[in-house]
């Protein structure tokens, strides 16, 4: 509990959720447990004129010259505001603002499948939720279940149509079902009837539902929710082992409540979907194990990158650093301290360019993901770095550049892309310009290895090699070795380019 004696300190603002109601001239304040404490009269007046001002965070003393403004004189016992204070705060009708949380990238693709269980009631519920957590929701629906909650409420949720036909109507040419299955980071089907199972495990792609899961190569969670008699069926265990058998992940079921029986007969029995908040932390331990897994190859293409950075957290990213590294900071600063012209290859999520951006140099950053990029600029929002999605081995970019930045992207190229990499570098660097690279120097998966004789044959004529180093690329975990390499671009530099 904050000191009562500093109350004037305190730095405080209305909670996101309070237990308040107002009846007549009486404020009735509720804590956490249910505990009340009611206000009347001018004391509920206070109260609600505080409550108002404190929408937005100010201290106690903030708060006690604003209640002296309304007034219009000078409050004879300030204590009295500290006194509300701390009863607010006791309800939970306060609280101590907490740092502003950076602008919030797009996470996980997930595909939401809902079918004609009771539980489709509680939709709504779960798709906050697994929005609250990050993922991007998308929604399909059989028939049955749009009969226990409404395309349009899922819809004003998810700013998305809702599937619930293999072939919507006056849309000939789109393939919903398969495209959402190649969407799709993650499918959920919760609740599951047993009737959705039975075509899960036989193979039916009758239903949107069914079809996606099925088509689908990403995750899929399973969520069975039926009656105790249908769930301890032979049958509906059969096709539950069957999906198992199949690799796809399927949820225990809760104790919960059977809506066929009348309400004042129903008790809690085995069958029933867990709890959203159940639900999503199992299917946020499956897209962090599939995660793992992906990182253990490198991705392909865009949509391969993309996927990456939107189901990895970025300490999970064995390259991600938030600061600079210090001797690429070095090696650009020997070419100037500022107002260069600079370009960097594979940005990820943006520390070097932000880094150098704020040194006063004017950076293009690039990368083949624009996940990527979409989270560079919410980690740095006031960054001057120009963020563009550009593959350099086919880049669109033309202009000159000073200096060319590439940690980490050229040991990631075959030796077509490399040569197509080489290509863009003579024709984007200036006469006289610097390409500094950083590569691997250990064996790994998908690496390309380079030396002093491979990067300099790989760069003639155009650049020659200038300098070499033993280097790290340090990441969350650990730091492994690595070689810099600068190389000077022939010619000497046109005055104009800089």
């Amino acid at each position: 509990m904050k000191d009562p004696e500093r109350w004037t300190e305190w730095n405080l603002r209305r909670a996101s959720v309070v237990r308040i109601y107002e009846c007549g001239d009486r404020m009735v304040v509720l804590s956490p447990e249910g505990e009340g404490h009611a206000l009347a009269g001018d004391s509920a007046a206070l109260a609600a004129a505080v409550l108002s001002f404190l929408e937005a965070p100010h201290t106690g003393a903030e708060v006690l010259a604003h209640v002296e403004a309304l007034a219009g004189a000078p409050i004879e016992r300030p204590e009295v505001i500290g006194e509300l204070l701390g009863l607010l705060l006791r309800g939970r009708a306060l609280e101590t603002p907490a740092a502003p949380k950076p602008a919030r990238a797009a996470g996980p693709r997930l595909v939401l499948g809902l079918t004609g269980a009771a539980a489709t009631m509680h939709a709504p519920a779960l798709i906050q939720r697994l929005q609250a957590r990050g993922f991007e929701v998308r929604a399909a629906a059989t028939e049955s279940a749009l009969r226990f909650v409404r395309a349009e409420a899922l819809e004003a949720l998810t700013h998305a149509p809702v599937v619930s036909a293999i072939w919507p109507e006056g849309q000939a040419h789109r393939v919903p079902h398969i495209e959402l299955a190649e969407w799709a980071d993650a499918v959920l089907i919760c609740p599951a009837s047993a009737t959705t199972i039975g075509r899960l495990a036989a193979g039916d792609h009758a239903s949107v539902v069914a079809a996606i899961a099925l088509a689908t190569r990403a995750p899929v969670l399973v969520v069975p929710s039926m009656n105790p008699a249908m769930y301890a069926e032979a049958a509906v265990q059969r096709n539950l082992a069957r999906l198992v058998e199949d690799g796809l992940h399927v949820a225990h079921p809760a104790r919960a409540l059977e809506v066929a029986d009348a309400p004042a007969t129903r008790t809690p029995m085995l069958g029933g979907a867990p709890p959203p908040e159940v639900v999503v932390q199992l299917l946020e331990a499956i897209v962090r194990e599939r995660a793992s897994a992906v990182l253990t190859q490198v991705p392909r293409g865009a949509a391969g990158w993309d996927r990456l950075y939107r189901t990895h957290a970025a300490e999970e990213l064995p390259w991600q650093r938030d600061a600079a590294d210090p001797d690429l900071l070095a090696a650009l600063e020997r070419e100037g301290a500022s107002g260069l012209s600079v370009l960097e290859v594979g940005t990820g999520l943006g520390a070097l360019a932000t880094a150098i951006a704020g040194r006063g140099h004017t950076v293009v950053a690039t990368d083949i993901s624009a996940a990527a990029l979409e989270q560079a600029r919410a980690r740095a929002p006031a960054s001057r770095a120009i963020w563009l999605c550009d593959d350099i081995t086919e880049t669109r970019l033309r202009g000159r550049f000073d200096v060319v930045l590439d940690r980490a992207c050229l040991h990631l190229l075959g030796r077509a892309e490399a040569e197509r990499h080489a290509a863009a570098m003579t024709r984007l660097i200036g006469a006289g310009g610097v390409l500094i690279v950083k590569t691997l120097a250990e064996p790994a998966a998908g690496v390309t290895q380079y030396s002093s004789a491979t990067i300099a044959a790989l760069f003639a004529p155009g650049f020659a090699l200038e300098h070499e180093a033993a280097s790290t690329l340090p990441g969350p975990a650990a730091a492994p070795a690595a070689r810099l390499f600068v190389l000077r671009r022939a010619g000497a530099r046109d005055p104009a380019v800089s």
